[in-house]
């Protein structure tokens, strides 16, 4: 920083405090050499002090009346001036002086004060613009974001079950194609490719990808690590800038008997999609469709022991008691069992008709002799399971019937999927098997 101007600056300052008091007295000296000092009964020398006091502050005005003062004594001593400057003009001009002085000093720590609140004032405001400027981005994006995909976990497994449906013994290249179209279109994935198990070594072409199809980096340490734990790797924000990999994110597709299927590879996704939630959903698609096949050959033996099952409701009720232990989704089954064998089936076939896309419901578990409705509510934890009964029961107050299910002769019990064993939570339920 270049500080020559400044000490420039300050050298004028202080020459016109010094020098403009000697040149005042010189010039009176000069005009009336007998009577300088009382040519006038007003003493206009010491106006010299007083504006330089208003103008530069206390400092500058004790400088200009010692200079004055010294001055004026010394023009006497030495011959210039006819007489001595009267002591009452020296007291009361430097007392004016500085009072003068005094308040500039003042008034300028003031003004210095309120100028740093502007200043300060103002690098907040544009702090605030910046920010409400990005934020306001950041909001148009989302926005975008929420019109274009519909980000919830609902839905994404309503459309994997087509898919699964399709090719049940295995990932078909159609099926790989329709998934990672799902997970471009949920979890935003511009770049991927699953590449596949082939006699147990990984396939480097990919069977479906989205984007350029890239042979298999085996060196890329995201994928290294993902195949050595069989967990989801990825790059935080703050590792992007430095690294040196070929993939952001390393999804293994493992089924629930562990054995690897394959192996999904992420090179490029924005960055307002890299974080944990949209990447924890990618994994539970992944875990949901990987499933497809175990799951098959799980619900033939839940079938067997319990005939009268549903098979697609024996079937997702596999799938997701594993989703929960690998992913930590909820689900909640609820069992409406009426207290009266007798009792008005209306409601039950009331409630079969508004069901909802993803849930599933299995007709009179108990037998036919008692009316009963057993359902399984996908990814639906304590809360949407109390806000379903609460539609159950406005469906019962516009039918007439106050105080919900437990009014209408029905006993209503939830059971959460957790860790137990498909045919253990339908024990839980009620519904054992047959002898």
């Amino acid at each position: 920083m270049n500080t020559a101007p400044h000490r420039d600056a300050d050298l004028v300052v202080w020459a016109e405090i010094l020098l403009l008091p000697i040149i005042g007295v010189a010039l009176a000296a000069w005009l009336n050499e007998a009577t300088p000092f009382t040519v006038s009964r007003y003493p206009w020398l010491w106006l010299i002090p007083l504006f330089l006091g208003l103008r530069y502050g206390l400092a500058a005005a004790a400088a200009a009346s010692f200079s004055l003062a010294v001055t004026s004594i010394a023009s006497h001593r030495l011959g210039l001036a006819g007489e001595a400057p009267p002591l009452i003009h020296l007291v009361g001009g430097a007392f004016a002086a500085l009072g003068a002085g005094q308040y500039s000093s003042r008034w300028r720590q003031q003004l210095g004060a309120a100028l740093a609140r502007t200043d300060y004032t103002e690098e907040r405001l544009e702090s605030l613009t910046r920010a409400f400027f990005i934020t306001r981005l950041s909001h148009d994006r989302l926005e975008e974001a929420l019109i274009t995909q519909p980000v919830t976990l609902r839905g994404a497994m309503e459309a994997l079950r087509p898919l699964g449906a399709e090719s049940p013994t295995g990932i078909s290249p159609a099926g790989a194609d329709a998934l990672l179209q799902l997970l471009a279109h949920y979890c935003r994935f511009e770049a991927a490719a699953l590449h596949l198990y082939r006699k147990e070594r990984l396939s480097d072409e990919p069977i479906a990808a989205l984007g350029p199809s890239l042979p298999l980096s085996r060196t890329d340490p995201l994928l290294v690590f993902a195949l050595e734990d069989d967990q989801t790797a990825y790059r935080s924000v703050e590792e992007l800038e430095g690294q040196t990999g070929d993939y952001r994110a390393v999804f293994p597709v493992v089924d629930a008997a562990r054995e690897r299927l394959g192996v999904l590879v992420v090179r490029d996704l924005p960055l307002l999609a890299l974080t944990e939630e949209n990447l924890t959903v990618a994994t539970a698609i992944l875990q949901y469709f990987a499933d497809e096949s175990w799951a098959a050959a799980q619900t033939a033996d839940l079938r067997h022991r319990l005939p009268d099952c549903p098979a697609q409701f024996a079937h997702e009720l596999i799938k997701l008691q594993h989703l929960h232990d690998r992913s930590g989704v909820r689900s909640t089954l609820i069992v409406l069992r009426a207290r009266d064998p007798q009792a008005d089936t209306f409601l039950l076939e009331a409630m079969y008709d508004m069901r909802r896309g993803l849930d599933l419901y299995w007709r009179s578990p108990f037998g036919a002799h008692t009316p009963s409705m057993l359902i399984l509510l996908p990814l639906a934890g304590p809360a949407t399971a109390r806000g379903f009964l609460e539609r159950i029961a406005g469906l019962l107050r516009a039918k007439g019937v106050e105080g919900g299910l437990e009014a209408a002769g029905f006993t209503v019990v939830q059971i959460a999927v957790d860790h137990r064993l498909p045919a253990a939570l339908l024990a839980a339920c009620g519904i054992e098997q047959p002898t």
